[in-house]
């Protein structure tokens, strides 16, 4: 399995995917460190990303995030399978 990271935000009102940021590999520990994600945890978490920390995200992103409507999480998934079929699909 391999782990990768996106920063996504969710729309306030509806709960749907609205926007979606990759995080690059060369990136990954850096954003886990400004989310305050443990060494032991083993990553495969949700986390909930707030207010002061989403400036922080995208400037190492070197990105815009307009966070105005969206409640945003760094979620991961299983990047070892992305030659097989799109993420989302059955």
């Amino acid at each position: 399995m391999t782990l990768m990271y996106e920063v996504n935000g969710y729309d306030r009102q509806t709960g749907r995917l609205a926007v979606s940021y990759d995080v690059p590999e060369r990136r990954i520990a850096t954003i886990k460190k400004i989310v305050g994600i443990a060494s032991s945890d083993d990553g495969l978490g949700s986390y909930p990303l707030g207010a002061e920390q989403i400036p922080n995200i995208a400037k190492v992103l070197k990105t815009e995030i307009k966070e105005s409507a969206c409640d945003f999480f760094l979620e991961p998934y299983d990047d070892s399978r992305s030659g097989e079929m799109p993420r989302g699909q059955p």
